[in-house]
C-alpha cells in the first residue's frame, strides 16, 4: 500500500509528489460506538467517526477528543503501536484502517 502526499516545491510550479511505502496486509475495523483495539504491531494509517448528537473519542486512554454534534474527527499515520485502544461513545460510525 502506498499514499501519496502533495508536497510544495518552491522552485517548481506544481507541487512535487512524495509516496510513502507501507508494506504488510491491509485491514479495518468499522462500527457504530464501543471499544476497538487495534493489533499488536499494526500501523494505523487513518481513523474517523462522526456523531449525530455529539461524542467523544479516547486512544489508549489519552486525553478526551470531542465530536461537535453534527461533525466528525480524523486522524492519519501514527506509529506502531502496541495493541491501540479506541474508545468511540455515542457515535454513530466508526473507521479505523491499518496494516498488520
Amino acid at each position: 500500500m502506498s499514499t501519496r502526499v502533495q508536497a510544495s516545491n518552491p522552485r517548481l510550479s506544481e507541487p512535487a509528489e512524495v509516496v510513502r511505502i507501507v508494506r504488510g496486509t491491509y485491514a479495518y475495523a468499522a462500527g457504530i460506538s464501543g471499544t476497538r483495539i487495534v493489533p499488536a504491531g499494526s500501523r494505523i494509517m487513518s481513523w474517523s467517526a462522526f456523531a449525530v448528537s455529539g461524542g467523544t473519542v479516547t486512544i489508549n486512554a489519552g486525553d478526551t477528543i470531542t465530536i461537535p454534534t453534527g461533525g466528525n474527527v480524523a486522524g492519519e499515520a501514527f506509529e506502531t503501536l502496541a495493541d491501540a485502544t479506541f474508545v468511540f461513545t455515542n457515535t454513530d460510525s466508526y473507521f479505523i484502517e491499518f496494516v498488520t
